[in-house]
């Protein structure tokens, strides 16, 4: 089957599990009905799968017809070159701090190296794995050269508009209502990851891959806790902590077709062009039995290659960090994610230890990186509250 059959396929599993819940006597059909919902899902893994397989075909073909590379683009690319293998050296022990920095790796003042540029992009690719609110994902990311806070100006003139007047009359004067918010430089840290000597030393294992997935998905965990739930107060404001209040839900703890329509219609009419709805894995198995009145599913895989599943025919982001169908709490959000700003200062640093294991014949590294995070605009950020 090709992705559209695939994806159509598990959409006619998912209406029928939804039926079988509907109306299910006992907990033999609740089974059923898991396993069905299970084989959809193994269905839109496989269309999955296929989008990559015709992705990478397309990108070989690509490279196939690619004019040759100047010699200054070369001489570029070995420059890159040259410092990565030089930092994958340095992650070996093969040299030291000072032959890194000789290679034009960047130091910090702290002693820490910042990861070279070839590293940053497979951390990022990393980091998404771990919640959308890390790098690369639906919110703005700004990087900046100091931590000092900085400020982020807002604009709400909602309450203000033009006027009509007659010929000749004076115009009234109405102050634009301007604010600002501020952005601090949070440390966080991966704590330390012990590598045997050995490992680091066989030429068939990469170390950089071994330290990269060690550090994305520790620092991808907390990092997006912190921006989806922070307080504020000490940690970043995370995006269910800054959003404004939209929607509370009828149930304590169930979410129904209408909570969703609400929630979607709470954000502001300039900013719903571009909604998309944020939640956790119980709401989105909650969302994938509810119907309208008509009995058409409220959640629709993408029919398309590349196409995203949509609620009510919006984008969602699965987000590990949200609470769940839970009394009082903060269960999904609508809106335009871009309008959460995250603040990152320089890149991503990294220590190696040697001393500290030594008796072990052990390696630590531990990494480092600031981040704070806000709402910048009330207007177009909802969340839904349970009852």
């Amino acid at each position: 089957m090709n992705t559209f059959e695939l994806r159509a396929k598990a959409l006619e599993i998912s209406n029928k599990a939804a039926l079988v819940i509907a109306e299910a006597a006992d907990a033999e059909k609740l089974a059923e009905a898991q396993r069905m919902l299970d084989e959809a899902d193994a269905l839109e893994a496989r269309a999955k799968m296929l989008d990559a397989v015709e992705a990478r075909a397309k990108a070989h073909e690509a490279a196939v017809e690619r004019l040759p590379v100047e010699d200054t683009v070369v001489e570029q690319r070995g420059n890159v070159d040259a410092s990565a293998d030089a930092f994958r050296s340095y992650l070996r022990g093969d040299i030291d701090s000072r032959e890194l920095r000789a290679a034009g790796v960047a130091t910090e003042a702290g002693g820490g190296h910042l990861v070279p540029k070839g590293f940053v992009p497979e951390l990022i690719k990393a980091l998404k794995a771990y919640g959308p609110m890390n790098e690369g994902g639906p919110v703005t990311y700004l990087t900046t050269a100091s931590g000092n806070p900085l400020s982020i100006p807002s604009l709400d003139d909602t309450n203000n508009k033009g006027a009509l007047i007659a010929e000749g009359a004076e115009v009234d004067e109405t102050n634009v209502a301007f604010g600002q918010k501020s952005l601090g430089a949070y440390k966080f840290t991966t704590g330390v990851i012990k590598v045997s000597s050995e490992l680091l030393q066989d030429a068939a294992i990469d170390p950089e891959k071994i330290v990269r997935e060690g550090m994305a998905e520790r620092l991808g965990r907390i990092l997006n806790e912190m921006l989806t739930v922070g307080t504020g107060t000490g940690q970043p404001q995370g995006i269910a902590t800054g959003a404004s209040a939209g929607v509370t839900s009828a149930a304590a703890t169930a979410i129904s077709y209408d909570d969703f329509v609400k929630l979607l219609h709470s954000v502001d009419p300039a900013y719903r062009d571009k909604a998309e709805f944020m939640f956790g894995d119980p709401v989105l198995l909650a969302a994938r039995l509810l119907k309208d009145g008509e009995g058409r599913p409220l959640w629709q895989p993408g029919m398309v290659a590349g196409a995203p599943a949509t609620i009510l025919g919006r984008p969602y982001h699965i987000n590990p960090s949200m609470a769940g169908l839970v009394t009082g709490a903060v269960s999904a959000l609508a809106g335009d994610f871009s309008k959460f700003t995250v603040r990152k200062v320089r890149d991503f640093s990294l220590k190696r230890l040697d001393e500290r294991f030594a008796t072990s014949d052990q390696v630590g590294f531990v990494g480092f990186g600031r981040y704070d995070g806000i709402v910048t605009d009330s207007r177009a950020i909802k969340k839904l509250t349970q009852a």
